[in-house]
């Protein structure tokens, strides 16, 4: 068929062999063989209400969700042998042993926790050391003088004008300045492998995942611990490295990709960092904020802000009362994080105040800092939690979003988690021997008939099913 329409196309007057061959193609990449993974399912078996997948469908999931390729030849044998779903246990613990399994680590942590945004996140490191290290009185009092001369034609500058502009200039290129911590292409590589390693550590070793929130080490090289100053690490390679006593480092919310992911270019941004623990850790996200909301920066006059700490620049922005519900419960969380700029470093002030990270969540629990707000997260706030990581790796797992069919699912994967101590093992396990994944939804049509899985952002190259997935009951 496609040679047929190849010919047609090109045997046209004045068209060329490649383009018939380019219109072949266009029916290629416009197929549903193509935009769709088609998927089987087996004849009903006596009082099943449900069909499962064929086993050739269940390798295509394994596959898309563990290594985002294509079945290997062990499970395609397998599928054609129909041993494939008696034999599930030992294929998750070889699909998860083979090297090819560091695509689901790279693609999960990086649609989830948003790692894959660091290499291209704008940053613009001049403006956050100007933060951190204000001018001085006299360095201010010479920008204002050189600019003030420099405004003079030249022809029209009396003498002693260009020897006081001359003067002005030498005193301020001999002011001391500090070095700009320069986020580089190596260190923004470096925070990403941080992300995929230590959730790659938590999962391989089966550790509990509240450890994603609070752990007492992380994963660094020298340029990585130098911008964290974290002493006694040397090399390149990455490592595990057990963090000093009362570091305010460990988890993924102290970790350089989220930071500087959550800022804006010039500044830290406790509003995003707030959206980002209440949607990627909590599994809460705030409603969109409404239409034609004015900048923070605009809440106050240039004169004000100033005098006003970031936290009072918020509170003044927040004082809107179709802002406040939100605020509040975003707020708390961000600001909670402002003791770390918007590249990842530790610091005490900004723009010569002193930082303040306490605060009260909206649910009554009050912190002091960032090391107390994590032990929160990670303690009474756990069951929400593994809630929302449940939600988060089915999401993955079948390609597609969650509905109200899924609560007994999510609920049966959240029980889980809490009764095994939150071993990753047993939510992968339950994910894969769960109704969602095994077993599709009965349609109209007769059982046998194929069904198309669409291709989807939340597993690479459609790992998922449709929205008609059925959910154990």
């Amino acid at each position: 068929g496609l040679v047929t329409l190849a010919e047609a196309t090109y045997r046209e007057p004045d068209t060329t062999f490649e383009a018939g061959v380019a219109q072949a193609m266009v029916a290629v990449l416009a197929s549903p063989r193509f935009v769709f993974r088609e998927e089987s399912v087996e004849p009903l078996r006596p009082g099943q209400v449900h069909p499962f997948v064929d086993e050739y469908a269940l390798a295509s999931r394994l596959s898309y969700f563990f290594w985002s390729t294509m079945p290997d030849e062990p499970l395609f044998r397998l599928a054609q042998e129909g041993r494939l779903r008696a034999s599930l246990p030992a294929e998750v613990r070889r699909m998860f042993d083979d090297p090819r399994s560091a695509e689901f680590i790279r693609h999960f942590t990086g649609q989830w926790l948003q790692a894959r945004d660091i290499p291209t996140v704008v940053i613009d490191e001049f403006a956050i050391h100007q933060r951190e290290h204000p001018p001085s009185e006299e360095a201010v009092a010479l920008r204002a003088q050189v600019r003030r001369l420099a405004a003079i034609p030249e022809a029209r500058r009396t003498p002693e004008q260009k020897l006081e502009l001359e003067a002005a200039i030498k005193r301020r290129g001999a002011m001391p300045r500090p070095a700009i911590t320069r986020l580089t292409a190596s260190l923004r590589q470096a925070m990403l492998e941080e992300t995929e390693r230590l959730f790659e550590h938590i999962v391989r070793e089966d550790r509990p995942l509240t450890e994603l929130i609070d752990a007492n080490y992380t994963f660094l090289n020298e340029e990585l611990a130098k911008h964290y100053d974290v002493p006694g690490v040397k090399g390149r390679a990455m490592r595990k490295v057990l963090l000093p006593p009362e570091s305010p480092r460990g988890g993924v919310l102290t970790q350089g990709s989220v930071l500087a992911v959550t800022s804006n270019p010039t500044r830290t941004s406790p509003v995003k960092r707030g959206v980002f623990v209440l949607e990627a850790i909590l599994g809460t996200p705030p409603a969109p904020p409404p239409p034609n909301i004015p900048p923070l920066e605009a809440a106050v006059t240039p004169e004000q802000l100033r005098q006003m700490t970031l936290r009072e620049n918020l509170a003044a922005h927040a004082s809107n009362p179709i802002c406040a519900s939100c605020h509040s419960r975003m707020d708390p969380l961000g600001l909670a994080l402002e003791n770390f700029n918007a590249i990842g470093q530790w610091r005490t002030t900004d723009m010569g105040h002193a930082i303040d990270p306490a605060g009260t969540l909206v649910t009554g629990e009050s912190f002091a800092d960032i090391r107390e707000l994590k032990r929160i997260l990670a303690t009474q706030h756990q069951h929400d939690f593994y809630h929302n990581v449940s939600e988060k790796l089915l999401t993955y797992a079948l390609g597609r979003g969650m509905d109200h069919r899924d609560t007994d699912t999510l609920d049966a994967l959240t029980a889980r988690l809490v009764s095994s101590g939150g071993r990753p093992s047993e939510l992968i396990r339950g994910i894969i021997e769960f109704a969602s994944f095994q077993q599709r939804r009965r349609s109209d049509a007769s059982a046998g008939r194929e069904v198309r899985s669409s291709k989807s952002e939340a597993s690479p190259a459609g790992a998922g099913m449709t929205n008609d997935e059925f959910r154990m009951t």
